[in-house]
């Protein structure tokens, strides 16, 4: 009896749907991106495609350049936090997580929290269109800035 008891309890709640976590105005970011890097007097273009993954409860980014290069990165947001978690693939094979506090999906500051916490990112929605990024790491006693600018394709 206690074995079908706990059987009717495990197929009520799995029979409940999915709710994905990705706040709705994230939705923005699905499709095709036209993005160009700066860097200091470094330039170089991508192209990055969002996509839902896992149920909807995780947002997959794909970027590709010229040359067959390429990363990728999931990110989610957690309404039980209140934060957001980023994890990047790098086609080195680097992988960096980043935490960031709130639950605005257009003004997200991300810190890096492995493998150090030296790495800032803010993603910034500009319109429906267009985004930006703003990098920066401090290593070895240097900064890093970068400035992404993405328009949708």
């Amino acid at each position: 009896m206690k074995y079908a008891v706990m059987a009717v309890v495990c197929a009520v709640l799995c029979a409940q749907p999915v709710v994905a976590s990705q706040p709705a105005s994230s939705r923005f970011l699905i499709g095709n991106w036209t993005c160009t890097y700066h860097a200091g007097k470094t330039s170089a273009k991508y192209n990055a495609t969002f996509s839902y993954d896992m149920g909807g409860n995780w947002i997959r980014e794909r970027d590709s350049w010229t040359g067959g290069g390429g990363d990728e990165g999931m990110f989610t947001y957690d309404p039980k936090r209140g934060g957001w978690t980023a994890v990047v693939l790098e086609q080195e094979g680097v992988t960096v997580v980043f935490h960031a506090a709130g639950s605005n999906p257009n003004y997200i500051t991300y810190h890096s929290v492995y493998p150090d916490a030296s790495m800032t990112e803010i993603f910034e929605r500009a319109s429906s269109t267009k985004y930006t990024l703003h990098f920066t790491q401090t290593a070895h006693g240097k900064t890093i800035k970068s400035f992404d600018t993405c328009v949708k394709s």
